[in-house]
């Protein structure tokens, strides 16, 4: 009906099983992540895509003594 897509399902779960596996390596080879840190989301992007703040707030909200 004039629609067109291309579904990849397990492209983006391959993506980062291979990422996991570079940190792991990494940490096991160096005992630290400081050498693969550059591919790595930052805390502030990740707190970004969950909403982490707005989630917290609204927790905060919710048990806040009263």
């Amino acid at each position: 009906a004039g629609v067109g897509i291309v579904l990849y399902p397990l492209s983006a779960f391959r993506a980062m099983n291979k990422a996991a596996e570079n940190v792991y390596t990494a940490i096991r080879r160096d005992g630290h992540q400081k050498n693969v840190l550059d591919t790595m989301q930052t805390r502030e992007e990740l707190y970004d895509r969950i909403g982490y703040h707005e989630y917290e707030a609204k927790l905060d909200g919710l048990f806040a003594k009263k």
